[in-house]
């Protein structure tokens, strides 16, 4: 029989304190009563979190990365924490690329806690992600992904984590999220973890935090959570090849003014361009400035970054540029980025 986990207690604690506090003033019989209340009437009555937990909570693991690490007294063992997501019954585990990078082993600790060597499958050091597998000898409970495109300010997020390690395993935190930077909090060890909404969904994977916005300006509760549509482009790439298959346009750019901020308008034009690449074939030529993506407008070097990212290898777009006066349309094919792809 599966031991209960000492974090399943103080959950119950953290999250239903008033509820089952009020039961423990009580007789026994009192706190009976209210333990054998249905799982609906609990809901009811306690946090959202704890609805969004019984769902999600299952699938959330412990990833252990022990690393070799060389000292003046010579190789020495070091064990580094973080947190992870079960997203397939087979065993498949999202967390953070900086969670296991460089590891000599790795463990997961599952929910019930089963304690699992584990192999890492591929990692993606530009999106931080990275997955690992386990073989249970069992299905394993997944969770849910979300639509991270829906996520609206002030709505509504929740993390579940491990922060600093295994003595506060499975630790729940409740915030407001702005998009996907939230102030959830995001302890070490929490990396990894899932960022849900209130339906239990999960609307990205937490990433890092912000403790010093720029020197001498502290930043509190500043952390960011991976979009969850990201997580499955990424994810399933890692799963299938190993590595993420990004679009490819084949272009070097040219932006200005340069030190333009992310909000600020640009204009982006092709410096060079890769001989037979994409954008080659198409008959775009250096000094093109590029105008529109599809229907979106390029205003600057971010947006046109984004679109690229959110496009897949052998899709096709339509280019809108301007080359001497003129404004002209080019079907593109993007073709898949070479590993060392010089744009």
């Amino acid at each position: 029989m599966p031991r209960t986990p000492r974090w399943r207690s103080l959950l119950a604690i953290g999250l239903c304190g008033a509820v089952l506090g009020g039961a423990a003033a009580g007789s026994a019989a009192a706190r009976s009563r209210m333990l054998a209340q249905p799982a609906a009437a609990l809901d009811a009555a306690c946090s959202p979190a704890v609805a969004a937990y019984r769902r999600v909570g299952p699938a959330v693991v412990l990833v252990a990365n022990q690393l070799t690490v060389a000292t003046t007294l010579g190789a020495q063992q070091r064990t580094g924490w973080g947190s992870g997501l079960v997203f397939d019954a087979r065993g498949y585990i999202v967390t953070n690329d900086h969670v296991v990078a460089g590891a000599s082993r790795l463990s997961v600790t599952l929910a019930d806690g089963t304690v699992l060597p584990a192999q890492l499958v591929g990692g993606d050091p530009s999106t931080d992600l990275a997955v690992v597998r386990v073989h249970a000898g069992r299905p394993l409970p997944v969770a849910v992904f979300g639509d991270s495109r829906t996520v609206e300010p002030g709505e509504l997020a929740i993390a579940i984590g491990n922060p600093l390690g295994p003595q506060f395993a499975q630790s729940v935190t409740e915030r407001v999220t702005e998009m996907i930077q939230t102030d959830a909090a995001i302890n070490p060890g929490n990396s990894g973890g899932p960022l849900l909404n209130a339906a239990g969904q999960v609307i990205g994977i937490t990433s890092v935090k912000v403790a010093q916005a720029q020197p001498g300006l502290a930043a509190s509760g500043l952390g960011f959570a991976i979009p969850s549509d990201a997580v499955r482009r990424v994810v399933d790439d890692l799963v299938r090849y190993g590595r993420v298959r990004r679009a490819w346009l084949g272009v070097a750019l040219r932006v200005t003014p340069p030190e333009a901020l992310p909000g600020e308008a640009q204009a982006v034009a092709v410096s060079a361009l890769s001989p037979g690449g994409p954008a080659a074939r198409a008959g775009l030529e250096a000094g093109d400035r590029l105008v529109r993506w599809n229907r979106t407008a390029v205003s600057n070097y971010y947006a046109l970054v984004l679109a690229i990212n959110a496009a897949a290898p052998g899709q096709r777009v339509q280019l809108t540029v301007e080359r001497a006066g003129r404004t002209l349309a080019r079907e593109v094919t993007l073709g898949a980025e070479p590993e060392t792809a010089p744009a």
